[in-house]
């Protein structure tokens, strides 16, 4: 649960190192101390001129400088802690930030846009920061200082006090109240921020779509609307914070008029003296000027505070679970067993998988084909333990998925996704994350069986070429047989390939099927194919439409049956047949 309400004290409890923020704090009330001292002082040193008492002229300027070099120290010390307690707090949080972010389940991260969940983790994290290297000590100095000098003015001259103090109350609650929209403000200002991200992050990812559908326009128009609502919310945050600035130069001025007024009385009456009054008018200086601070600190602080329950929002988005067991991987028998299985995304009503049952065996290869969105892929991310609110029964290993430790789960299992993705590191470093221990000769070899170490060699620096971000500096092809390179490399038990030859041409998907085969012959393969000509020889294959089995068997029977697959396989054939055509018209 998100503390709304309490992000300072979640924000203390995050950091490390919490003595050094005591450190800070106690150094903080002596600089405070040592502010007051300064007036104090000052009024002694023109009292004894104006007396002509050199000794004690003498001494106060030797107790001022003494003051004054505390104070200097004090500054230098407090930088340094906070400052260094500031560096290691946020540390903690873009670590604890950047691991969340992995941990977090995938249906919050679809709930999402990469562009906010970046913006958090950069502008948020940004206002946090300034905030526990500034507004935090301004917010213990400020109001600590006005308090001290306060009783030295009632020290000083209790009835002058009384009668400035009058007029504080006013302006103080005048302060509280247009302070307090600031803080929804802010968030505002940051979420229409996160937008003009989430966009900029879309146009970059999708800068090849863009081009070739000639979306510029319609992106600038969308860009332009998200930054034209983030200057609005700005120029609404800008108002208040000029209303509330203004109201704060008042609150700096009105108490002078009044205390030159009659302090100036006092000081004829011989009620005070010269110096008393000086140091008076610094003293309420000191009252006065932090009380006008407070307000545009409370505003920053209100900012800062916006910012950093964003950042708690993910930190406490619903994460993966890290239960579960690590059972002995039995591969004998039934592999995957799947009963009455029922699935659907964010509660929807409509399952994705509806009653689906699945038997497979170990070491055989079954394939899944059906129509675009009748849950083939759906599938694959429930056997992943992606999610785990299904109902009905998944069995891996003879074990409930929901009862499997992920990790456990996931090392007997490899994936090829239609997606692929690809680190911007080395292409050896990419295979090898499929096994972190393999030798480079064993990265070699699945690159030679995925087909890819042709292309790799033909590279200028072969093994050690550093791809661009997502891979961009290879083709289609290329970055999926990589991805086949990885997962052969894992030699997991289970091989999963979802639609992992989709991106490659009809030549190369031949040479790969053929470089697969005896890969595919020691696992449990699933296959989720578009392309019906690669999955002939599978020893099942499902047809799944509207989330379950319709039909199963090898090639041969489910042609006979003359039924879903039949008509799929044949209007594929007719579609090569006419690209045929096409190209000897050519």
């Amino acid at each position: 649960m998100i503390e709304e309400k309490r992000p300072l004290r979640r924000l203390i409890a995050t950091f490390p190192h919490r003595w050094k923020l005591m450190l800070g704090v106690f150094v903080t009330v002596l600089m405070s101390v040592l502010t007051v001292a300064v007036s104090y002082v000052i009024m002694q040193i023109i009292d004894a001129a104006l007396d002509g008492d050199r000794t004690l002229f003498v001494q106060s300027f030797a107790l001022l400088m003494a003051v004054v070099l505390f104070n200097v120290v004090s500054v230098y010390l407090r930088t340094r802690t906070l400052g260094r307690y500031t560096e290691h707090g946020m540390l903690a949080l873009r670590e604890e930030f950047a691991l969340k972010s992995v941990d977090i389940s995938l249906s919050s991260h679809q709930a999402s846009h990469s562009g906010d969940l970046l913006s958090r983790g950069t502008n948020d994290t940004s206002r946090v920061r300034q905030f526990a290297s500034n507004t935090l000590p301004r917010m213990i100095e400020i109001p600590l200082t006005a308090v001290i000098a306060l009783v030295v003015l009632f020290i000083l001259s209790w009835r002058l006090t009384l009668i400035t103090m009058a007029m504080i109350p006013v302006l103080i609650i005048g302060s509280a109240l247009l302070s307090k929209p600031i803080g929804p403000a802010s968030k505002r200002v940051q979420q229409k921020l996160g937008n003009v991200n989430a966009v900029v992050t879309d146009f970059i990812k999708g800068v090849e779509v863009s081009k070739a559908y000639n979306l510029e326009a319609t992106l600038e128009r969308k860009n332009r609307t998200y930054v034209d609502e983030s200057v609005e919310s700005g120029i609404e945050l800008a108002k208040r914070r000029s209303i509330l600035e203004a109201f704060s130069m008042v609150i700096s001025i009105v108490p002078f008029a009044g205390t030159f007024l009659i302090g100036g009385y006092f000081v004829i009456e011989d009620h005070m003296t010269v110096g008393g009054l000086l140091a008076f008018i610094n003293l309420l200086n000191l009252l006065t000027f932090p009380l006008s601070q407070m307000a545009i600190i409370i505003g920053e602080a209100k900012k800062d505070m916006a910012s950093a329950n964003r950042i708690f929002e993910t930190l406490d988005a619903a994460e993966e679970r890290k239960d579960g067991e690590v059972f002995e991987f039995d591969s004998e028998g039934l592999i995957i067993k799947a009963d009455d299985l029922h699935f659907s995304y964010n509660g929807d009503e409509h399952n994705v998988i509806n009653a689906l049952s699945l038997d497979i065996e170990e070491g055989k290869t079954v394939a899944f084909v059906g129509p675009s969105g009748g849950g083939k892929s759906t599938l694959a991310k429930l056997l992943m333990g992606f999610y785990d609110n299904y109902e009905g029964s998944l069995c891996i290993g003879g074990h409930e998925i929901k009862d499997w430790s992920l990790e456990a789960l996931r090392k007997n299992m490899a994936l090829v996704s239609q997606d692929t993705f690809l680190f911007p590191e080395s292409i050896c470093e990419n295979i090898a994350h499929g096994n972190p221990a393999a030798t480079f000769e064993e990265i070699k070899e699945a690159a030679q069986k995925a087909n890819a170490h042709e292309f790799i060699m033909a590279l200028p620096s072969g093994y050690d070429t550093v791809l661009s971000e997502l891979g961009h500096s290879l083709s289609g092809g290329q970055r999926q047989r990589l991805s086949i390179a990885r997962a052969i490399l894992k030699d997991a038990p289970i091989l999963v390939l979802d639609e992992a030859t989709s991106a490659l041409d009809t030549d190369s998907e031949a040479i790969i099927q053929e470089a697969l085969e005896p890969v595919i012959k020691e696992k449990t393969t699933l296959i989720i194919a578009h392309r019906l000509s690669t999955i002939k020889h599978a020893d099942e294959i499902c047809v799944i439409s509207d989330g379950t089995i319709v039909e199963k068997g090898d090639h041969e029977t489910l042609l006979e049956k003359e039924g879903t697959y039949a008509r799929l396989y044949e209007n594929e054939r007719d579609e090569e047949r006419k690209m045929d055509d096409e190209k000897t018209d050519f």
